[in-house]
């Protein structure tokens, strides 16, 4: 299924625009193109960062348990 959408362009947008469309792809094209590679950049970046919030809770892990053995314990 394919929908119409409106784009406003600002003149920066206006110029990569027109630099994707020297390439080959038309402009509707190049519109699609560009969505889709948005998308997999912020799906990409969602990745890195879920892995550097594991990173730091495996690090806080391996912290706690550093300070649990080498915490004296009271004679029984």
């Amino acid at each position: 299924m394919s929908r119409a959408i409106t784009v406003w362009l600002d003149d920066e947008a206006d110029l990569a625009l027109s630099q994707i469309e020297a390439s080959g792809p038309g402009e509707s094209a190049a519109v699609c193109k560009a969505i889709i590679e948005a998308a997999a950049h912020t799906k990409l970046h969602r990745k890195v960062t879920d892995a550097d919030t594991l990173e730091r809770a495996l690090d806080k892990s391996h912290e706690l348990v550093a300070r649990i053995l080498t915490t004296e314990r009271p004679p029984r």
